[in-house]
């Protein structure tokens, strides 16, 4: 009998810890991202502090690193008609995308997806010396 009660006490106590951490997700402070909204006035809050990137680091991309996209505001509830420009002045390569489109890494990996170098928005290193570009179709189609 005290196996059994030993086996329902720490299922209880697992269940408990799991509630308490999912929990901590979304509580001020926590190490969490908020989670990202589906309104058209923060689809961008996704987006947070990005680190500077300079134009030898965009240089020294090589074939072969993974490059991910992830598209910001192209939710279909949105209108052409609404203005994005301040995207792309506020993320961290304003200035440097006539380095991205001299990088064949990274413009093969756009054209992939129907975007260009004017597409994107911020360049965040992943893990794994992986690149992470964060784009908005400035044309929506």
């Amino acid at each position: 009998m005290s196996k059994l009660k030993t086996l329902v006490v720490v299922a209880g106590l697992m269940s408990a810890l799991t509630t308490v951490a999912a929990q901590a997700q979304g509580w001020p402070g926590s190490n969490y991202p908020n989670p990202v909204s589906s309104s058209d006035d923060d689809c961008d809050a996704m987006l947070g502090h990005m680190r500077r990137v300079t134009a030898q680091r965009i240089a020294s991309i090589q074939p072969g690193q993974r490059v991910a996209l992830i598209p910001v505001c192209e939710m279909e509830s949105e209108t052409v008609s609404k203005d994005y420009s301040d995207l792309f002045r506020g993320g961290n390569v304003d200035g440097l995308r006539p380095q991205i489109a001299r990088n064949a890494t990274l413009m093969t990996a756009l054209a992939a997806k129907g975007y260009d170098h004017y597409d994107v928005i911020s360049l965040r290193e992943g893990g794994n010396e992986s690149i992470i570009l964060y784009v908005h179709q400035r044309h929506m189609r």
